[in-house]
């Protein structure tokens, strides 16, 4: 403590052995206090077992020594010190018999200002070597300079402190920015000191701890189901993992929707998850989304991972009733649930989304609405409305589609014809590709003097077939577009010829006629064969054998006409007389004709 003030000046205070050269020795007032006066040094000998005094002279006013003990810093009390003149401070350090002392140091503790270190809990973030930290302003007088900083940093594998280059900009009403460059990518220590123009140095701030820099995006997954009639559809999402093994990373996931420009609503839409998070499931309307995911920690945000989620186009999702004059559209729809907020979107198909107005109002379930927009060029124009509430998120009520354009439904083709048959080729119209709009194709062609004939297409269909046409045969076709509200008329408009059959497809045909005559001839043979064989069999069936009768027998003078008798057998009798010349080498069988149903012997008369 102090021990009072005397009358000499620093040259006669006795010391022995000579100075030591002290690093950071200074004394100050806090910037923040009007009373508040220090000084501090470095260790001058061996920790724990050096004593240390302060000294201060000022000239013709005497000197006072003030007993640290063993610590390194003092405190003074200020009614004992001239604030306004200049005055020598040194230090003297003693233990086992040995005393050393600092080189004097001249100020004016008024004028001797020091602020106090930067806090270590400051927000920071790093993003390409570039630290960013929001400071606040040193509490002293005149600072409509900035104050300056200085940054060292440690790296792990570092063999000590590193400086840092800072630099510091003031912002209005707000802590001052300092931006300092560290090499390098990793986990760093970093401590902040700072001054005015006037002040000294401050001591160097607590440890502030900067994690490796996130310098990639998640990769991202996903998948989309099918908007359901309740006006909601599911988005599955996930992820692979950033910086592995790191506990202090977060996600945070991010739904914004475009077409409603509910910005209070739209931040709700924000979720952060931990570290081992690896899949979310986000509940969405009909509506266009874009989707970030972004890995988080102490340092800032990586890159984001981005989806683009398309809006709904095909879900039936009725209004009421919409009516169509002129340029202008009425819609009118009713609430399925209960809400609070609401949007009526309409844009422009292959248009960049056009933000709504948000309503943000209660409304209750079954509750009727009407809405009217403006149609302008001809386009395709969705017309939808999402609603909210606290429990279920964005829904979407209704979805309608509209092509405002009176123009013809014919559609140019391109035709490629051949002899029997032509191609029919064509591009979507802007109405084709207006979803829910066209109902299908009609296709109409007629020859010259002759009936009209119609056949269909698919909506989605970009092209049609005409088979089985005459050959070199003028006709006209016409191929037209059939929406939900048109009658499906179509005319044959277009002119074309199929090919004539040339010299080619002549002998084409002859060869083929050839070749039917050809092979006529066998298969009529075949027939014939075929029939004539059924039908004798039909006719002459084989006859039975011969029972209970003699034998035909020829003595050997009887060579030459033989008389032959047939004795009958029954009652029934049958006689034939005739000339029979016998072969020898042809024995008599069953091909001798009979006539059906005659037996008996046959003698010699």
């Amino acid at each position: 403590m102090g021990k009072g003030m005397g009358g000499g000046s620093p040259q006669t205070l006795p010391y022995t052995t000579g100075t030591t050269t002290a690093q950071n020795f200074s004394c100050w007032k806090k910037c923040n206090s009007l009373n508040s006066f220090h000084c501090s040094w470095s260790p001058l000998g061996p920790a724990g077992n050096t004593s240390y005094s302060l000294n201060l002279c000022w000239q013709h006013k005497g000197c006072s020594q003030f007993d640290a003990h063993k610590m390194t810093n003092y405190k003074l009390p200020h009614h004992k010190l001239y604030i306004l003149n200049n005055v020598v401070a040194w230090v003297e350090a003693s233990w086992e018999g040995h005393v050393h002392r600092t080189p004097n140091i001249t100020f004016v503790f008024n004028e001797a200002e020091k602020p106090d270190p930067p806090p270590s809990r400051v927000p920071f973030s790093k993003t390409d070597g570039q630290l960013r930290l929001r400071v606040p302003r040193p509490q002293c007088p005149g600072m409509d300079q900035p104050a300056e900083r200085e940054a060292r940093s440690w790296r792990a594998g570092d063999s000590g402190w590193t400086q840092v280059e800072c630099m510091t900009v003031m912002v209005k009403d707000e802590d001052d920015s300092v931006n300092c460059t560290l090499k390098g990518n990793g986990t760093f220590v970093v401590q902040l000191r700072q001054k005015t123009w006037s002040s000294y140095w401050s001591d160097w701030s607590s440890n502030i701890s900067v994690p490796e820099e996130i310098l990639e995006s998640p990769v991202l997954s996903h998948q989309l189901e099918k908007l359901g009639r309740h006006g909601q559809r599911v988005l599955r999402l996930s992820w692979q993992p950033v910086l592995k093994g790191q506990s202090d990373v977060n996600y945070t996931l991010h739904a914004h929707m475009p077409a409603c420009g509910c910005a209070e609503l739209d931040e709700e839409d924000v979720v952060v998850l931990g570290w081992e998070v690896r899949e979310h499931n986000l509940t969405l309307s009909g509506a266009e989304y874009e989707i970030l995911l972004r890995a988080v920690n102490a340092a800032g945000p990586g890159p984001a991972s981005q989806l683009h989620v398309p809006a709904e186009q095909h879900r039936d999702l009725s209004f009421k009733d919409v009516s169509v004059a002129g340029s202008t559209v009425t819609a009118q729809w009713e609430a399925p649930i209960p809400g609070e907020a609401y949007c009526f979107e309409q844009q422009v198909l292959a248009e960049a989304s056009q933000q709504s107005v948000c309503i943000q109002e209660e409304f209750p379930a079954k509750s009727i609405h009407v809405e009217k927009g403006a149609l302008g060029a001809p386009a395709c124009y969705r017309l939808a409305v999402h609603g909210w509430d606290p429990e279920q998120g964005w829904t979407t009520f209704a979805l309608w589609h509209h092509y405002a354009n009176d123009g013809s439904l014919a559609v140019p083709i391109d035709i490629s014809s051949g002899d029997a048959g032509v191609v029919l080729q064509w591009k979507p119209s802007p109405r084709a590709t207006c979803p829910g709009v066209l109902a299908k194709y009609l296709i109409c062609h007629m020859a010259e003097r002759d009936n009209m004939t119609y056949s269909e297409a698919d909506a989605t269909a970009v092209n049609y077939t005409l088979q089985n046409l005459q050959p070199g045969t003028a006709y006209r076709v016409g191929v037209w577009e059939v929406t939900k509200d048109s009658e499906g008329t179509c005319s044959a408009w277009k002119k074309f010829q199929t090919k004539a059959l040339g010299p080619q497809g002549a002998v084409w045909r002859a060869n083929l006629k050839y070749l039917g005559i050809s092979l006529s001839v066998p298969i009529m043979a075949a027939i014939y064969h075929l029939t004539k064989k059924r039908a004798r069999h039909l006719l002459f069936p084989p006859l039975p054998k011969p029972v209970g009768t003699n034998a035909i027998q020829f003595s050997a003078g009887e060579k030459g006409q033989v008389r032959c008798k047939v004795l009958p057998t029954n009652t029934h009798t049958w006689s034939w007389q005739g000339t029979f010349h016998p072969k020898p080498t042809q024995p008599l069988g069953p091909d001798l004709d009979r006539p059906p149903g005659a037996l008996g012997e046959v003698q010699p008369s």
